[in-house]
């Protein structure tokens, strides 16, 4: 114990967070000889992986086929996406090196189980070097039984969240695929005995590998500052039932309590302008990134954020405040977005991740799409596809925009009548050809590429659109072990990160769905490894 430090206890490692990059970063620890700590600042373990997808995107995963991928197309494909714009072009290596071995390894030595699934690399019809079609680089979990396999966990595992783009008890391989009454039937099965999938199956199975070590978990216990003696991290300060929880690290701490979307203040002087969190109410407020500043972190990619376009449904509240969803209807053949000026301002299939960047955008004299931006849309959309709540043959809830013609809706919704009557019947002209010369839908994007379609059916409608996000996705600069770069040189020593908390290594860009939590995971890996290996100190 330090002359200056009275602990109220010791351990090698303390992992901060317990998503899919402090799950595995906890394992490799363990795994490494460390006796682990984990402290999760939520009631409720799993944070913004639990309720994802749960998808990651692993380049030369063993579930592919021999000999369908390589490094060097892996390379290519992340390369040519981030142009430039990484911070560290050697951890792109680091990453696609390590990401095969990192599946394998939990595989083997933890209750996960990962299947490939049905999504192709995002960049795919811009024809890059080294992208891939199905089947892709992405797996996601199998379902997991929590109810028999953790029941004194059922309820401390975020997992159903109000997202309402993502089906409850299905894999993402089965939102995609026809609800055939054999389909209808399992996923009735897992409803009765909570069986579950996505990303509550990725943490429900790390979670069970972690309580066969014998690994500690304390919800509920946020840690609010780092111990620091002689430049070196050597403990946290973290609350616990109501008071103060002093805990040496002879190893190193472990960073991965995602991002600061839900902080205002740091998305305003980082980002510099308001987006709409989706990820877990109001719990990942920069913790991390404070903390690694305070202890001297060089950061990098502050101003991006994996973005989504977001919609508010009314209906859907928590603690009387509107709740964001995920976009409905974007890229819909006869539909286009545009800003407040009335004009459209993007390829509106552009992957999710990219359309949001389009609300930050300087135009020489002011940022035109700043807000509010709005999906237009004609009668033959509202007919085929569900938009928030509001169902193909349902009424038309109050909360939808809508007008027999294109002007009175431009009214409705405080757009210039005529500038509106000309997008609309620009976009008309050419998509009767099947042609989109202003932003070239018809051939690039993700949402639906290709399919265009005039707006001709009334009545129309409009639904306002915003900047969303899923997390934050700067902070800390980490080196190819993980460890948290200092300022002015060199790393913090003891100081680890991983996951959202971190600088994203593929700068601004998403290869594909999972590649947020497959780059945590990755360096989730690393870290928990090489701080099992540090020699331990006298703390």
């Amino acid at each position: 114990m330090s002359d200056t430090q009275q602990w109220d206890r010791v351990v090698d490692v303390i992992v901060v967070g317990s998503g899919g990059a402090a799950l595995t970063a906890a394992t490799l620890a363990h795994d490494g000889g460390a006796e682990v700590l984990v402290l999760e600042k939520a009631d409720q373990l799993g944070g913004t992986t639990a309720v994802s997808g749960g998808v990651m995107w692993l380049p030369g995963n063993h579930h592919m086929a021999e000999g369908t991928d390589n490094r060097e197309d892996a390379l290519a494909y992340i390369r040519a996406i981030a142009g430039g714009r990484e911070h560290d072009p050697e951890l792109l290596e680091v990453f696609v090196d390590t990401a095969p071995q990192t599946l394998r390894y939990l595989e083997d030595h933890t209750p996960l189980r990962t299947h490939v699934t049905a999504l192709v690399d995002y960049y795919r019809t811009w024809e890059l070097p080294g992208s891939r079609s199905l089947p892709g680089r992405a797996v996601e979990p199998d379902p997991y039984p929590v109810g028999s396999e953790l029941p004194d966990w059922v309820d401390k595992l975020a997992s159903r969240g109000t997202l309402m783009s993502l089906g409850a008890a299905t894999t993402l391989s089965e939102d995609m695929a026809p609800k055939t009454p054999e389909l209808l039937a399992e996923l009735a099965r897992r409803e009765a005995e909570d069986i579950r999938p996505k990303g509550a199956a990725l943490i429900a199975r790390l979670f069970k590998g972690l309580l066969e070590r014998g690994v500690e978990t304390l919800l509920g216990t946020p840690t609010r500052s780092l111990v620091i003696a002689d430049g070196e991290v050597v403990g946290v300060h973290a609350e616990h039932e109501g008071r103060t929880l002093t805990v040496g690290a002879r190893k190193g701490v472990v960073l991965a309590c995602g991002g600061f979307e839900w902080n205002p203040q740091l998305v305003r002087a980082h980002i510099g302008y308001d987006v709409q969190p989706l990820s877990p109410w109001r719990n990942n407020t920069g913790d991390g990134l404070t903390m690694a500043v305070a202890a001297g972190a060089e950061l990098g990619n502050m101003t991006s954020y994996w973005g989504t376009p977001a919609m508010i449904d009314p209906d859907i509240t928590r603690d009387g405040e509107h709740v964001p969803q995920f976009e409905w209807g974007r890229a819909e053949p006869a539909s286009i977005i545009v800003n407040r000026e009335g004009r459209r301002f993007g390829n509106e299939a552009l992957p999710y991740n990219d359309f949001p960047k389009l609300f930050g955008a300087f135009d020489g004299v002011g940022f035109p799409n700043s807000g509010p931006a709005y999906l237009i849309f004609d009668r033959t959309v509202r007919d085929s596809q569900r938009i928030l709540s509001m169902l193909p043959g349902g009424p038309d809830p109050e909360w939808v925009h809508r007008a027999e013609t294109v002007e009175d809706l431009a009214r409705r919704i405080g757009v210039d009548p005529a500038a509106l009557e000309a997008t609309v019947t620009r976009y008309n002209e050419y998509a009767e050809k099947g042609e989109d010369p202003d932003f070239d839908r018809t051939t690039r994007g993700l949402m639906a590429p290709g399919r265009v379609a005039p707006l001709r059916e009334a009545p129309f409608y409009a639904v306002e659109i915003l900047p969303g996000t899923l997390g934050t996705n700067g902070g800390p600069r980490v080196d190819r072990d993980g460890r948290v770069r200092r300022q002015g040189g060199g790393v913090v020593p003891g100081l680890y990160a991983a996951g959202n908390t971190t600088a994203n290594l593929f700068g601004w860009a998403y290869p594909s769905g999972g590649a947020t939590i497959a780059g945590g995971v990755v360096f989730g890996y690393l870290a928990g490894r090489h701080a099992a290996s540090r020699p331990a100190r006298q703390v």
